[in-house]
């Protein structure tokens, strides 16, 4: 698995190389030709790297998509990651200080954590970094998300808005 990747793509398991090979002629077809996908330590979890703005990228895939759903087979759900980092709560405390000044006072955010093989409670992770963060919290219709993605020894972190994660499931055909 790369340790240096900024996309997380979701896919059903033992289809890793179809979805790897369905995220490269998404993305070319945005106009991203040096994208490298990889197989993680997870099942039915890739990393992938592109050259652009990852979060750019899923917007324009949402353009792309919302055209042709039926561009969407393999991959599931694609989550743009800004930061890589060892999972080590001291790391990931400094960045969710950084990220939570990109957050506006009028603002309110939540953080969602998904811990694979993580060595922390996932709850009590959220308190401790949720309380580093002085805007206010609304967990149902957040205008940011800290998004949090612990693979192992890594952890891939990012500051989302609404409609800045591509899911399948949002294109029925």
């Amino acid at each position: 698995m790369q340790k240096k990747f900024n996309l997380l793509i979701s896919c059903p398991r033992f289809h890793e190389r179809d979805a790897i090979a369905e995220a490269w002629y998404l993305f070319s077809n945005i106009g991203e030709e040096d994208i490298r996908g990889e197989l993680s330590s997870f099942p039915g979890l890739i990393t992938a790297k592109c050259s652009q703005d990852p979060i750019q990228c899923i917007r324009d895939l949402r353009v792309l998509i919302e055209e042709d759903p039926s561009y969407l087979r393999f991959v599931l759900k694609i989550i743009p990651i800004e930061v890589v980092t060892e999972t080590n709560f001291d790391e990931i405390s400094k960045i969710i200080d950084e990220f939570g000044k990109r957050i506006s006072e009028n603002e309110s955010f939540r953080i969602t954590l998904k811990g694979r093989q993580s060595p922390f409670d996932s709850q009590e992770l959220i308190i401790k970094l949720a309380e580093k963060v002085d805007r206010k919290v609304n967990l149902n219709e957040p205008d940011k998300t800290l998004m949090i993605q612990i693979l192992g020894d890594i952890t891939g972190i990012s500051l989302l808005s609404p409609g800045d994660i591509l899911s399948k499931a949002e294109f029925p055909y």
